[in-house]
């Protein structure tokens, strides 16, 4: 299968429908980043056990893979899903994408793929939109197949000191056997070129240990909003995120947030939160806001 390039990409191509295969990838997923919710294990609110809102950032990444794979070097620089209604695990999930745009900024080539998520019945679940950039090329730096930039490139954030976590917070150390779990379906492992899976690939793009894929973190952070929000996680929610710096395998990550706004909205409240991963120095490695939509409580 030939990688995706800048010049292929048809801005507005529609592709679809693909069906993600949650059946044979819940388990890898759920003990990948050790989600142990009841709600993904046993009954929920829904009936059935549902999936956890952020597999919607994976699936878009699998659904991209089976167009065109995203050829190692490629930056992995935003994600935002946001979620219409919960994914239950007797159910099948069906992607419709198509590439929304693409541009040249800063040297590099920006690519948004765009995708929206139905269960078999029709149910619409969600939406997951990806912005990744190709490699500038030979000599511009190490980047992973997600991109961040490379270990030794890292500065700590000016706003490090300032960040003051208000949520009960998730910590996991992510180790190289989580990390396969998580990134074992890509096409970069199968043909045995991923940074997140092999440490050969990881050390020829410039990385001490296999480096863990961006949207981890993001799960990380799903989780701790489920436990903040509880169902409304699942419907009307939304995470928008940046991957600023790498993670390797054997370091250990701490989401929190903040709520920064509760804002009435005619029958519901809208609230809006800070929200982050940082490393065990401090740094920042994801950033960005979670929102969702909650019926007012009422004296």
């Amino acid at each position: 299968m030939t990688d995706l390039t800048y010049e292929a990409i048809e801005v507005g191509k529609e592709f679809g429908p693909w069906k993600y295969p949650l059946n044979e990838r819940i388990a890898r997923y759920l003990e990948a980043v050790e989600n142990a919710h009841p709600w993904h294990h046993e009954r929920s609110p829904w009936g059935p056990p549902v999936a956890p809102p952020s597999i919607l950032g994976n699936a878009a990444m699998r659904f991209l893979d089976s167009i065109a794979p995203v050829p190692p070097a490629t930056l992995h620089a935003k994600q935002e899903i946001e979620t219409a209604a919960a994914l239950r695990l007797d159910r099948q999930p069906v992607g419709y994408g198509r590439f929304a745009d693409k541009y040249e900024r800063r040297g590099r080539k920006w690519f948004v793929f765009e995708t929206r998520w139905r269960d078999e019945t029709g149910l619409l679940i969600g939406h997951s939109t990806l912005t990744m950039a190709f490699a500038k090329g030979p000599g511009a730096g190490s980047q992973d197949e997600e991109g961040e930039k490379s270990k030794g490139g890292r500065q700590k954030p000016e706003e490090a000191g300032e960040r003051k976590g208000e949520l009960a917070p998730v910590v996991r150390t992510l180790t190289a056997e989580r990390m396969t779990a998580y990134s074992e379906d890509s096409v970069n492992a199968l043909r045995g070129t991923s940074i997140h899976v092999q440490p050969e690939a990881a050390k020829k793009a410039g990385f001490d240990a296999t480096v863990a894929q961006g949207l981890m973190s993001a799960d990380y952070i799903s989780e701790m909003m489920t436990a903040t929000l509880g169902k409304e996680s699942f419907e009307n929610a939304k995470l928008s995120l940046a991957f600023l710096l790498p993670v390797l395998a054997g370091e250990t990550l701490t989401a929190n947030g903040r709520l920064l706004e509760a804002v009435e909205e005619g029958a519901v409240v809208r609230r809006a939160y800070e929200v982050w991963c940082e490393n065990e120095a401090g740094e920042a490695v994801t950033a960005g806001t979670a929102m969702a939509l909650l019926m007012p409580v009422r004296s």
